[in-house]
């Protein structure tokens, strides 16, 4: 079987010295600092906003925008205080374990299979695979880029059956306290648990797997 290039392992690091990067307050009282931004962002309303968002965000699993784009914040007065996510490790866990819990094992070594969507030519490849139904998993945080990956891969017309799961990103625009990170965390969660309970039931329906 091919090895896909999702493949990966973890491995401990011995040392860590995590970057610094200037803050919003930094630009604020130096300047000068906006003049290392590279040109084309400086005419990129959306750019700068997102380097305004990195003094206040403290994890970002990438420049996130609301609902509208171009880095407006509407009435609210200001970006979200932090943003929740998933990282790939515990999107891969919670859709491994809730479909294993249904019956589904997701073990085997997934076909090296790609799609390209978006306007950046996004490639989406495959995570999870049961060899023995012929269903594959794949996760993309972005619900868009999902829907175009899940239609690219069904306009295939193959014998595998590909399931698209996305999980988002969640906002706290308030008081950031380590019990709301939680709650927010468990509810991405839930939502990804959701899809999988969904499709899965619909692999039943159907007669592709028991």
């Amino acid at each position: 079987m091919i090895k896909t290039t999702l493949d990966f392992e973890l491995s401990a690091l011995k040392d860590y010295n995590p970057p610094k990067y200037p803050t919003y307050l930094d630009a604020k009282a130096d300047p000068a600092l906006l003049k290392k931004i590279p040109s084309r962002w400086k005419k990129n309303m959306a750019a700068l906003a997102c380097v305004g968002l990195l003094g206040g965000v403290t994890v970002l699993s990438g420049c996130f925008f609301p609902s509208g784009g171009g880095g407006h914040f509407g009435g609210s007065g200001g970006p979200p205080a932090y943003i929740v996510y998933l990282t790939e490790q515990e999107v891969i866990d919670v859709i491994k374990n809730k479909a294993e819990y249904m019956g589904l094992e997701m073990k085997d070594t997934p076909p090296n299979i790609f799609v390209t969507v978006g306007w950046d030519n996004t490639k989406v490849g495959l995570h999870l695979f049961n060899e023995e139904n012929n269903v594959a998993f794949s996760h993309v945080g972005n619900e868009w880029v999902a829907s175009e990956a899940q239609e690219a891969f069904d306009a295939k017309n193959d014998d595998l059956t590909v399931k698209i799961f996305h999980s988002g990103v969640s906002e706290i625009w308030g008081s950031a306290t380590d019990e709301i990170k939680t709650q927010k965390t468990e509810e991405l969660k839930q939502h990804l648990t959701a899809q999988v309970r969904e499709f899965i039931e619909w692999l039943q329906a159907e007669g592709i797997i028991q």
